[in-house]
């Protein structure tokens, strides 16, 4: 892919032009100076060029694709898959990258964003050499593990940055709208949006567009005013995807019986996990309202997205996400999910990113004969990310006859994964022992104690702690204190951008 590789080139161009740029400034004000804002930039800069050296090797007719063509492995097309997923896991790494260069860190939105931003980045990273299994994935970690190590060593300067900038901080605007939000837009969204659509998706032909995918292309590029499509009642076949350069689309249903978009793309079909997703948004500040986002493949066909989100300040607002095994892909960065409606079977609320579902119903289903279900799985491997899966003030209960199978809560996916579940409504359907091990073979080891498996203050007849399994990393007695590192305000600064998107929140427990 030629273009990834050029482009990657493009952008670290212009942000060394940047940081050259701000070099100069702050040596003419004091040339014995360290800013800390230079300091990230620049280590910034040193992971984004080891993305660029290896991005050859990942483009069209490249080292692995050669490798793969070369194969006589029968999963060729799984792994040709995983190639093209890559492709544009590395370029979502570098466009997390630049942005958080053009982002000054002395305020709370900046610092925030930065934060999710270089977190996002290690997760994208570590999922191109997820997507591949055995020695292409030996391969692949090998071709990125410096830029891996190096994205690590930024999130150690952003950390000591925050801890030295508490006081620095600025606030938002005094009306409780986040800036970035212009005047016009806050106008938009306290009006009724359909009736303002930028643009209309419908079936039966009353719209400008019979397909979301080309509502999508007509949004303008990396816009900092809401877009707005309306997707009237209908069913949309469709593998729609929301371009990281589409900022600030919100999409709008009649309903989530309604408005349905529906696929069955898995990897028992061919196509990676990250390929697989029905609905796929990249976009920051996407916001998707009274819609259902389906994955038909069936449990049969192991992995199978219905929603993924990248997108920083995401939020999905009395939404279903329908589906089996990884049902909703929380990959990375800030998202928020209210009111929504998931259902799945096996890992079926998985990923890296900062995630907080809230109001919501959560829905385990019948799985392949024998399997056990499970909510969670979350990814984190470094410890400096402040991400989690965390599900708040919902409700849990089984989606038809359930009997002899196991729901757990979560299972371990890395070696600091962190779901956190509080103020929920738990029913019967969750087994006792609460938490899974990831392996569950005979002699395999017990999770790592870096794991954190939290759960406060939940109600019914599955919430006994009681039984829980006896892991270190399990806390069944979170004080007040701990469990507020985990609302809507602490964990994803809602405060600071929710309140433009005119979607309920609750900002703390």
């Amino acid at each position: 892919m030629a273009s990834l590789y050029s482009r990657i080139g493009l952008i670290i161009c212009i942000a060394m032009i940047s940081i050259a740029h701000a070099d100069d400034e702050i040596a003419s004000n004091n040339s014995t100076v360290i800013h800390p804002q230079e300091t990230l930039n620049n280590s910034t800069i040193l992971t984004m060029q080891q993305i660029s050296k290896v991005a050859s090797d990942f483009a069209e007719n490249g080292v692995i694709e050669k490798l793969i063509n070369n194969s006589s492995n029968n999963n060729n097309a799984l792994a040709l898959s995983a190639l093209r997923s890559c492709r544009e896991l590395l370029s979502l790494a570098m466009d997390n990258l630049n942005k958080s260069l053009s982002t000054p860190v002395d305020t709370v939105e900046g610092r925030g964003s930065v934060k999710s931003r270089l977190c996002a980045t290690g997760v994208t990273l570590h999922t191109c050499v997820d997507e591949f299994n055995g020695g292409l994935r030996d391969l692949v970690f090998q071709k990125l593990k410096e830029a891996i190590y190096r994205n690590a060593e930024v999130n150690k300067v952003m950390a000591v940055i925050n801890s030295e900038t508490d006081n620095l901080l600025g606030q938002d605007s005094a009306d409780g709208y986040p800036r970035w939000l212009s005047d016009s837009d806050r106008e938009l969204l306290l009006r009724g949006a359909k009736s303002s659509a930028d643009a209309v998706v419908a079936k039966d032909g009353s719209g400008k567009y019979s397909r979301i995918w080309d509502a999508i292309q007509a949004a303008p590029r990396w816009s900092k005013k809401r877009f707005v499509i309306y997707v009237k009642s209908g069913m949309y076949h469709e593998n729609v995807k929301v371009g990281a350069d589409k900022w600030n689309v919100m999409m709008i249903g009649d309903g989530m019986d309604k408005t349905i978009v529906y696929s069955n793309l898995s990897n028992g079909g061919g196509q990676s996990t990250w390929e697989s997703a029905t609905f796929a948004v990249q976009g920051e500040g996407f916001i998707g309202r009274d819609m259902r986002f389906s994955n038909t493949a069936g449990p049969i066909n192991q992995q199978a997205v219905a929603l993924l989100s990248t997108a920083d300040r995401s939020v999905f607002y009395r939404c279903r996400m329908d589906g089996y095994q990884d049902t909703v892909y929380a990959q990375s960065n800030r998202q928020f999910y209210r009111e929504c409606h998931i259902y799945g079977t096996v890992d079926f609320i998985f990923g890296g990113a900062a995630a907080v579902i809230q109001k919501s119903f959560i829905f385990p289903r019948k799985p392949l004969h024998g399997q056990d279900n499970v909510i969670t799985a979350h990814y984190k491997k470094d410890p400096k990310c402040d991400t989690a899966i965390v599900v708040h003030s919902s409700t849990i209960q089984a989606s038809g006859d359930l009997t002899g199978v196991p729901t757990f809560l979560g299972r371990p996916w890395t070696p600091y994964a962190t779901s956190v579940f509080m103020h929920n409504i738990i029913n019967k359907v969750v087994d006792p022992r609460g938490w899974r091990p990831w392996d569950t073979s005979r002699g395999a080891p017990p999770p790592p104690d870096t794991i954190f498996f939290a759960e406060y203050d939940n109600r019914g007849a599955g919430a006994s702690t009681a039984n829980r399994v006896k892991w270190k990393g399990v806390r069944t007695n979170l004080s007040p204190a701990e469990a507020g590192r985990f609302t809507v305000r602490s964990l994803i600064q809602g405060d600071q951008w929710l309140p433009g998107t005119q979607v309920s929140y609750d900002p703390d427990l």
